[in-house]
């Protein structure tokens, strides 16, 4: 990657994670701020962990526009779905020294602030100098001790958020390996550790978090904050953006097939706790679709599977319906003919990592394509 473009790759590296940090070996793996990125994210409580999928509406000139995804089955039965929407100027994207990550039914705007990233100008103070003042609105606790299974945006709307000031500081002189699914392949990225002390008054807060090494888009991936834990666990990058030989493309699909009979399906999101497909996973199962239509004659099963929280019987039950929910949307809307195919859910007993951490948990929560080889 370095070579084709002609500057020596320790240039590059000190461009993409800053002064004064040193990085291992290797190119680092990029998410770049752009149209049509997705991100799935986890937020974890004394309550709960429930996930949701962000997605980067349009990024240009201007800014970004964020859409955070909302499909949710209450209690009562009823569902509640749409899109919490935030814009963030490119001037703030570029220089603010604030973060709120407050979103809207109508498209909030919050001028000197951040949502979801740090701005490059307060990344290249951690990353030089290894400290920055800086300013956080925090929901009050009881406030986002929200049931897991609620709207996951409600506490942002809470009235008496609080502004905490402080500083930024980095933890280590060298960003540290951060687990992420890339294009549904487990992926280890350069993140930047930080901490933050924070007052209100005589109130007192702390913040630590794992921001993505590129000054250009220093993508927020792990906070935890008073005892909620927010983390990006999955990044699907839209077509333009993927490389060549990514697992997205179709092509690489159906050689996976061919070669080990099964694939881990990349790009599929649910909504949370149900079988509902996320409307951005159709741009995935398109190109599966595509990879599938030479060969009509594979016989195919599709796998769900979950991580371990819940019942043996409840997740079963939910993997069986996400693989059958698959096995529809590729027929009733990417016109494959899935009538000889197979659903089957696994629940969580073939696991694919660790259940103990969020990223492992979000990895076994999964949907698989199997080609019969035998």
């Amino acid at each position: 990657m370095f070579a084709r473009s002609g500057v020596p790759a320790a240039l590059l590296l000190t461009a993409i994670v800053g002064p004064g940090l040193a990085q291992a070996p290797g190119p680092p793996a990029r998410i770049p701020l752009v149209t049509g990125l997705v991100l799935g994210s986890v937020l974890h409580s004394p309550l709960g962990e429930r996930e949701d999928v962000i997605e980067i509406r349009s990024a240009d000139a201007t800014g970004a526009h964020y859409d955070w995804h909302e499909r949710t089955i209450q209690a009562n039965g009823d569902t509640v779905e749409g899109a919490r929407k935030r814009f963030v100027s490119a001037a703030d994207l570029a220089g603010a020294a604030r973060f709120d990550d407050v979103f809207g039914p109508k498209e909030q705007e919050r001028p000197g602030f951040t949502a979801l990233t740090l701005s490059s100008a307060v990344y290249r103070e951690l990353a030089g100098d290894g400290s920055a003042p800086f300013s956080l609105m925090v929901a009050p606790q009881d406030a986002r001790r929200t049931a897991v299974t609620s709207t996951a945006l409600d506490a942002l709307f809470t009235a008496g958020r609080v502004r905490y000031k402080g500083t930024l500081t980095r933890v280590s002189p060298a960003p540290e390996p951060f687990p992420l699914l890339v294009d549904g392949m487990r992926t280890e990225l350069p993140a930047l550790h930080v901490k933050g002390a924070f007052a209100s008054g005589l109130k007192r807060t702390d913040w630590d978090l794992w921001v993505l090494a590129d000054s250009a888009h220093p993508l927020l991936l792990k906070s935890v904050l008073e005892g909620d834990v927010f983390q990006v666990v999955r990044a699907d990058l839209p077509d333009h953006s993927v490389k060549k030989g990514s697992t997205i493309e179709s092509r690489m699909i159906e050689a996976e097939l061919v070669k080990r009979c099964r694939i881990e399906i990349p790009g599929v999101y649910f909504a949370f706790g149900t079988a509902a497909i996320d409307p951005v996973s159709d741009r995935a199962l398109a190109e599966l679709a595509k990879g599938l239509a030479g060969h009509r004659d594979w016989k195919i099963t599709v796998e769900g599977h979950t991580d371990s929280v819940g019942t043996d019987a409840a997740n079963r039950k939910l993997s069986e319906r996400r693989a059958e929910a698959v096995r529809a949307r590729l027929a009733q809307r990417h016109e494959v003919d899935t009538k000889s195919w197979g659903a089957v859910g696994y629940g969580a007993t073939r696991p694919r990592e660790s259940n103990a951490t969020i990223e492992g948990r979000a990895r076994n929560r999964r949907v698989e394509l199997v080609r019969d080889c035998s």
